[in-house]
């Protein structure tokens, strides 16, 4: 797989706030530190401006800086995946997935109903993600797209009824007060949801404007990315190979998924 990055970057104010990867190289062009963000010129500002020990490190053995701009983050985490594991940068830690400690466990009252808890416990757990306030938040966004009870899924603390309302039906009976059977099946609808399918798909990102980011994966095996004005068109013609093919893509692309599937569509291939 190879990149067309950006020229040597020697003044930081060349550097656009667009979603990307960043590399800081020494004098030999050999990386020394690989990242992502969506704002490439904030978070390169953010290591040239901080004391930490690794970022006095990275100031004194720098000598500039290259880029590439992604448009998408998955994108941008598959390659940052790719790069590290090709040029083993001396600055760099190991993959982001080790950072991922706030789990959401699954976990289930006295009465059978399903619902989610915030927690480092690693049994159970749904996704995770880097922060409680992010994995809240996403608790919420699958309480009210599944009319689930936010009580039974942690993030209302009140002694009463948590008032998830549907509103589109009108009703203030909450959620809870549906049979076991009901509720767990809406529950179970959620889980489902998150599942990526053994099959072979496009995972295409249409939040964005054309040409369209994807990700093309086969039975669990992460194939590639590329961008494609038409996706049901030709798309291996525009598809970037990965290089390196392990766990740590498969994981980086399902987290992506859960997190994201509502900007996602899923293009099924034979």
């Amino acid at each position: 797989m190879s990149l067309i990055l950006s020229k040597k970057i020697y003044d930081i104010k060349e550097i656009p706030k667009k979603t990307g990867i960043y590399f800081f190289l020494d004098i030999n062009g050999i990386p020394i530190y690989i990242g992502k963000s969506l704002n490439l010129y904030k978070r390169v500002n953010q290591h040239l401006n901080s004391k930490s020990t690794k970022s006095s490190k990275l100031k004194s053995r720098f000598d500039h800086i290259r880029y590439l701009e992604t448009k998408s983050e998955l994108i941008a985490l598959l390659i940052e995946s790719q790069e590290i594991k090709r040029n083993n940068p001396v600055l760099n830690r190991k993959l982001r997935k080790k950072r991922e400690n706030i789990n959401i466990n699954i976990v289930e009252d006295d009465k059978g109903y399903y619902g989610l808890k915030i927690s480092k416990i690693k049994e159970n757990v749904l996704t995770s993600f880097q922060s409680t306030r992010k994995a809240r938040s996403f608790i919420n966004y699958l309480s009210e797209k599944y009319n689930l009870c936010k009580k039974l899924n942690s993030t209302h603390n009140e002694n009463h009824c948590c008032h998830a309302i549907s509103l589109s039906q009108n009703t203030k009976r909450c959620y809870y007060e549906d049979s076991m059977k009901s509720y767990n099946g809406k529950f179970q609808k959620m889980k489902e949801s998150l599942i990526l399918p053994n099959k072979k798909f496009l995972m295409v990102d249409k939040n964005h404007k054309k040409p369209y980011p994807f990700v093309s994966v086969d039975s669990g095996t992460i194939e590639g990315f590329g961008y494609t004005n038409n996706p049901n068109s030709n798309y291996r013609t525009n598809l970037k190979r990965l290089d390196f093919n392990t766990k740590d893509e498969v994981i980086i692309v399902k987290n992506y998924y859960k997190k994201n599937n509502n900007t996602l569509e899923l293009i099924y291939l034979k």
